[in-house]
């Protein structure tokens, strides 16, 4: 198949990519390199406001012109988002039409931030999120530029138009799978597991097996309110003061992927988000190497999935006091060798649910089913 891959989401597509090119497809992917990732793309759709200006849009258009003979006559279209290139809410309606006019299936991810997202969350789906827990919204404040910026009339309008008119619909979380589970796109709604590069079992240990348990804890100060990374510290932060010397925490930010990676090899544990429901690439990430992840692993998830067995998250939820989530972590930390499993089960999982040649076949299947019909 000849496949065009629009927009990036921390490296899913590019993961994919690999998988479908190993399958032996022919795959384009096309970006704005997903703001500081700077993921890697084959068509550079990135703004530069410096040299541009108010040309930076015309720009992003001129790059799509020149690149129509990847663009057009595709097999399979997939956009991450409503918004998957990086101008106004009617550019990336008309785009959409112009993709859909010259290609033959069109596929919209559910990869992030959307406006049915936010409205869903309002009403409690799931049952708690970034924006909502304890049965009333959250973080108001600081959500509320990022609300409104995806709530305004033509995001709106474009959302819809997309999610409408595309052959069908991916959700990447359960928690997104969720959200789209309406009677307006369940015909058309599947989920399929975020795609990770599984490392080598060579040189992979378990965790938790030393005197001090090393807890990494990764901060995006301008995403705290979305993450709540320092939330869950805090409640390490109260086991350090009662159990001295046994738990040494480690702050990080800012620093290179590869050295952020390395870090993640070094620890015992990595404190992830607080208001989400199940695990993220960077738990993903780290689960990989053994490292146990704090965040999210509600039973809900591993219900849906079928996973009856393996539970390797420990699971912190903001619907719990303080003292039920620092007893839930005190139990993983200091139960006899309850890391040790975590960190076994953390590898098991990664590779059962998220090897990407798995998730690659998952999406062909998916593909050649919407050509056929």
């Amino acid at each position: 198949m000849k496949i065009l891959l629009v927009g990036e989401s921390s490296l899913l597509h590019n993961t994919l990519k690999k998988g479908l090119q190993e399958r032996g497809h022919r795959v384009v992917l096309m970006s704005d390199g997903n703001d500081w990732h700077d993921s890697p793309r084959d068509i550079d759709l990135r703004r530069n406001m410096k040299r541009y200006g108010k040309w930076s849009g015309v720009m992003v258009l001129w790059k799509m012109l020149c690149n129509l003979h990847k663009i057009c006559g595709n097999d399979i279209v997939q956009v991450h988002n409503y918004q998957f290139i990086p101008l106004m809410g009617w550019w990336n309606k008309m785009v959409f039409r112009f993709l859909k006019l010259t290609n033959k299936r069109i596929i919209k991810g559910c990869f992030a931030d959307d406006p049915h997202l936010f409205r869903q969350q309002a009403k409690g789906i799931p049952s708690y999120s970034d924006t909502y827990w304890h049965g009333k919204l959250q973080n108001i404040e600081e959500n509320k530029e990022r609300m409104a910026f995806h709530l305004m009339p033509q995001f709106d309008d474009c959302w819809h138009y997309i999610s409408c008119h595309s052959d069908a619909l991916i959700a990447c979380l359960y928690e997104y799978y969720l959200c789209y589970d309406v009677p307006e796109f369940r015909d058309k709604l599947y989920y399929i597991p975020l795609p990770m590069e599984i490392l080598s079992t060579d040189g992979i240990s378990l965790k938790g097996q030393g005197d001090i348990i090393k807890v990494l804890v990764g901060l995006q100060p301008k995403r705290e309110f979305l993450k709540g990374a320092l939330r869950i510290a805090h409640f390490v932060e109260i086991l350090s003061k009662k159990y001295p010397g046994k738990i040494l925490i480690q702050y990080v930010e800012g620093v290179p992927y590869d050295t952020y990676c390395q870090m993640i090899d070094e620890a015992d544990v990595l404190v992830d988000q607080f208001y989400s429901y199940t695990p993220s690439m960077n738990s993903l990430a780290a689960m990989a190497r053994g490292t146990v992840v704090i965040g999210g692993g509600e039973e809900d998830y591993y219900r849906f999935i079928g996973e009856e067995e393996l539970r390797p998250i420990i699971n912190v939820s903001p619907e719990y006091s303080e003292e039920k989530n620092v007893e839930i972590i005190e139990k993983a930390f200091f139960t006899k060798e309850k890391l040790a499993l975590l960190s076994s089960q953390s590898i098991l999982f990664v590779r059962k649910y998220h090897d990407y040649r798995q998730v690659a076949e998952l999406y062909e299947r998916l593909y050649v089913k919407l050509l056929e019909s």
